[in-house]
């Protein structure tokens, strides 16, 4: 009987335990949009990066988004998903992230995969099926897969695109 007794008191205890306490990641991300500008300064052409207030064709703009693991584990596999902006196009090899994998998609999302392995099919002028690997262009989406983010780190991914 003394054995059920301390079995029914830990059960029961268990579920006194506030879910706070316990342990897990919690990432948290902002979006930053920016633009660079071009300035002449004594004579020489300078970059210059400022808030994305107002854009144009033809403006590259900078997409970071800034992330951070306010949990107390680390978290693992972090997946963050980006959709390029429409009337923009991606920027080859402008795509970063420290410890992270980065693949595209090109059809909003669906499925991801790296640039050369970006494919879709054309009916030729013979009528045959044409497979292509899409350009940068063609990209709709951005995912990056973060290994591990620890308790308290930051970080950032992003990519730069072109106003069309």
């Amino acid at each position: 009987m003394h054995k059920y007794v301390i079995v029914s008191i830990l059960i029961i205890s268990c579920f006194f335990i506030p879910f706070s306490a316990m342990a897990e990641p919690q990432v948290e991300i902002q979006t930053v949009s920016e633009k660079e500008v071009f300035e002449k300064i004594d004579g020489r052409e300078i970059v210059k990066i400022v808030p994305a207030t107002e854009i144009e064709p033809g403006h590259n703009l900078i997409f970071r988004l800034e992330y951070i693991n306010k949990g107390d584990e680390k978290a693992t596999n972090v997946v963050i998903n980006n959709p390029i902006p429409k009337d923009t196009a991606y920027l080859v090899g402008s795509a970063f992230g420290k410890n992270s994998k980065i693949t595209f998609s090109i059809n909003s999302g669906q499925s991801f995969k790296e640039p050369s392995l970006l494919k879709y099919q054309i009916k030729g002028p013979d009528g045959k099926q044409l497979q292509k690997v899409a350009s940068p262009e063609q990209y709709t989406d951005i995912r990056w897969i973060i290994r591990e983010i620890p308790p308290g780190e930051k970080g950032e991914v992003g990519f730069k695109v072109e106003v069309k």
